[in-house]
């Protein structure tokens, strides 16, 4: 039983005590306290840590950052010599000369010993863990550990936590980014929150009085100089962060209800394939005035050719979906050593895609160009089902610019992918006005458009019928 012990002599702003209240949740066993810079985040989870440590004396912790020099100049010095007027969160009285600064290590009088460690690098820092028997641990700044590898370095941290005594418990604290980030996935999305973690929000306004008043008013002024800015520090906003590539995408303007899509509408599908990655498939529909609607997708990993045949051929049933062509990674029509290519494989199984066009640039362009046009109605150009394309609706948001270039980094971006394949396919052709006298069946005017749509269809039925 752990003794009763006060935390450190600081008044708790009222979004810190209800971090500390869900620490003492014997449900909660990973907690997350995320959301504006300077919202007492980082000292709030300090301070439960090495409360921890105090009270069950001989317990083991780790205290983790993104990079050894960020650790050192920011995690580490706030636990130690404190900030901002605030005492540290492990004042010296507890450890005295137990400060081993070559191992990274702070030994306290009761035999707890508090370990910090970087993770430039997922694999080593799994390796620097391994051994341990842990009662807490704290990652600060989770944002930054964004990889995969990370969450696997996440779930090797949560596997030590096999200590007899003490919490056995997780603390995160994050300035919010993508949302397609896994600390996003496992603790906020409501669609995919685990039922042990528990995340505390706070925006710049929560620590108000902790702040110097020209300070919290010079930030606040952001919300008109710099948006971005704004949303992700300020307000702590998931989805809000730099770099972002689509800043036209408002979830209010593109995201619609799914509905019925007509018969003389034409249809386009784009494949992203792919074996430990996603292969997705994302189905476009072009109305007659020219505006494109992403109306569906198939997305799963680790998976053969054959089923995932089988899975679109279902979705073009189920939403009674004809496409005119189907467009796949070129990628996939390399052979695989003494195998057939799995564009190959899927003319076998009954899908007939050609090779779809990959200027990635151009094709992001494209996208931009769809998402932050507006026809005659005030609507953007491309709209998406939003219960039918869920992934598409995750990932396009989230993807980053690849720093020196204009392209995106690859990460999450296999919906995209697909919608780029199905966008590019096809010219994009100024808006039709459509006669209000005739019904979508029955419109048949013949434009400069549809002459070139025309070539544009000729040529895909020759590349579907050619086997690479």
């Amino acid at each position: 039983m752990a003794k009763q012990i006060e935390l450190p002599v600081v008044v708790p702003t009222a979004k810190q005590d209800e971090f500390f209240r869900l620490c003492a949740d014997p449900d909660a066993e990973e907690i997350m306290f995320d959301g504006a810079i300077r919202s007492g985040k980082s000292q709030a989870a300090t301070q439960m840590l090495v409360a921890w440590a105090v009270a069950w004396p001989g317990t083991w912790y780790v205290v983790m950052r993104a990079t050894y020099r960020e650790l050192e100049d920011t995690t580490k010095r706030l636990m130690l010599y404190g900030e901002g007027g605030l005492p540290p969160a492990l004042p010296e009285e507890l450890y005295g000369d137990g400060y081993m600064k070559t191992d990274n290590m702070v030994r306290l009088h009761n035999g707890s010993h508090i370990l910090f460690r970087s993770a430039e690098n997922a694999h080593d820092a799994s390796a620097k863990i391994r051994g341990l028997n842990l009662s807490g641990f704290f990652i600060d700044q989770v944002e930054e550990l964004e990889d995969d590898a990370y969450l696997h370095l996440y779930e090797t941290l949560l596997g030590r936590l096999s200590s007899p005594v003490g919490p056995r418990k997780a603390l995160l604290s994050a300035n919010p980014g993508p949302e397609t980030h896994w600390a996003y996935d496992r603790f906020v999305n409501p669609d995919t929150r685990q039922k042990q973690c528990r995340y505390v929000h706070a925006t710049l306004q929560d620590n108000k009085e902790h702040l110097p008043r020209r300070y919290y008013e010079r930030m606040m002024k952001t919300r008109e100089t710099s948006p971005d800015f704004y949303e992700r520090y300020i307000i702590g906003k998931w989805g809000a962060f730099e770099g972002k590539r689509f800043r036209a995408w408002r979830p209010e303007d593109h995201l619609i209800d799914s509905f019925a899509i007509p018969q003389a509408w034409e249809v386009v599908e784009g494949i992203d394939y792919g074996w430990a990655n996603p292969t997705c498939c994302i189905w476009v529909a072009v109305d007659h005035s020219g505006r494109y609607y992403a109306v569906a997708e198939h997305y799963a990993t680790e998976r053969p050719v054959s089923w995932h045949c089988d899975k679109i051929r279902e979705i073009r049933s189920g939403f009674a979906l004809a496409p005119s062509s189907s467009w796949l990674d070129p990628t996939a029509w390399a052979q695989r050593g003494e195998y057939e290519s799995p564009a190959f494989e899927f003319q076998e199984y009954g899908i007939h895609p050609g090779k779809a066009q990959n200027d990635r640039p151009g094709g992001w362009n494209r996208v931009d160009e769809l998402l932050s046009s507006r026809m005659s109605d005030g609507k953007p150009r491309l709209q998406v089902f939003r219960d039918r394309c869920p992934n598409l609706v995750r990932e396009l948001p989230s993807l980053k610019i690849k720093d020196g270039t204009d392209d995106v980094e690859k990460r999450n971006d296999h919906a995209p992918d697909a919608l780029r394949y199905a966008v590019m396919s096809r010219p994009l052709v100024p808006e039709t006005e459509v006669k209000p006298e005739l019904g979508d069946d029955d419109f048949r005017a013949v434009t400069y458009a549809d002459r070139v749509l025309e070539k544009a269809h000729e040529r895909t039925r020759t590349l579907s019928r050619i086997r690479y």
